[in-house]
C-alpha cells in the first residue's frame, strides 16, 4: 500500500488481533523500515484491503466493510449495501 507517499506494509498478529503499519524510508535497504502504527486489538476485523488519506480499510469477519481512522483510533461502519461486489480504495 502507499502511506505518505512510501511504500506501506500492514502486518496483523493473529493471536494479538493487532495490525503494524510500516514504511519503507528508501527502496533495496531492508534496515530503512519504520514502524509508524500499532493498530489494536481489533478482535471484530478480519483483514484490510486499502488505505487513503489516514484511514486504513478492513474487512470485518461477517465480510462488511468498515474503516478505522488513525487520528481518533476508531472504527466507523461504512453501511454500503452490496451483492456479489467487490471493493476497491481509489485515492
Amino acid at each position: 500500500m502507499v502511506l505518505k507517499e512510501s511504500i506501506a506494509l500492514i502486518t496483523y498478529h493473529t493471536q494479538m488481533t493487532t495490525f503494524n503499519i510500516s514504511v519503507l524510508g528508501e527502496l533495496s535497504v531492508k534496515e530503512s523500515w519504520t514502524k509508524l502504527f500499532i493498530v489494536g486489538p481489533l478482535s471484530c476485523v478480519a483483514h484490510p484491503f486499502g488505505m487513503t488519506k489516514g484511514k486504513i480499510f478492513f474487512k470485518k469477519k461477517d465480510e462488511e466493510p468498515v474503516w478505522f481512522d488513525l487520528k481518533t483510533q476508531m472504527i466507523e461502519e461504512l453501511y454500503i449495501k452490496r451483492k456479489n461486489c467487490y471493493y476497491e480504495i481509489v485515492a
